[in-house]
């Protein structure tokens, strides 16, 4: 008889463990279908993400996190001054002269940064040749430069496009009416 009872404590013990594991998966999903989603999209992003073995894909994986976060840096600081929407549209209408050394700044910083993503290609290039066991790495870090460098261009003909915007409201606002007293008509008698 206690081998009949172990048998069955053992068989109700795995259906119950099967039953909780399948209903709270099932909650999960039913409840909060969003927070689901969003850590499936995470897990893919952690899987998309390449990491970095070599010590000196490590050293150049910093170099390019300094680069991106340069980026994104010169990127609010051009919402900020041009005064971008929602909408992706520039709000503050400044003069030509204003919006052209803001251009040129802007670009200037962001070429800068492409520059340094061309310099950090070499060095992967280098890399690549000597430690050929970690191809993988410096292919991923290739990658990730190229796109930073998309994106820092991209950068530069939106900044363009800004420019645009911002003189053109600049033009559409009236102007303060001229200070100067019109001169009396004077009657003829």
């Amino acid at each position: 008889m206690g081998m009949k009872k172990n048998w069955y404590s053992k068989a109700a013990a795995s259906l119950l463990a099967f039953t909780l594991v399948t209903s709270s998966v099932s909650l999960v999903s039913a409840q909060e279908p969003e927070k689901a989603k969003t850590q499936a999209v995470k897990k893919k992003e952690q899987k998309k993400k390449a990491v970095i073995k070599s010590q000196q894909g490590k050293a150049i994986e910093k170099r390019l996190n300094a680069s991106e976060a340069a980026i994104n840096k010169i990127t609010k600081a051009i919402n900020a001054d041009f005064g971008v929407n929602q909408e992706g549209q520039a709000e503050a209408a400044l003069t030509k002269a204003i919006a052209n050394k803001k251009y040129n700044s802007y670009a200037g910083k962001l070429k800068a940064e492409i520059n340094k993503l061309r310099a950090i290609d070499k060095q992967i290039a280098a890399s690549k040749k000597k430690d050929k066991k970690n191809k993988a790495d410096y292919e991923a870090l290739t990658a990730k430069s190229q796109e930073l460098q998309k994106l820092a261009n991209d950068e530069i003909k939106r900044l363009k496009s800004l420019v645009e915007q911002a003189t053109a409201l600049k033009t559409e606002t009236p102007k303060e009416e001229d200070k100067t007293p019109a001169p009396e008509e004077t009657k003829v008698s």
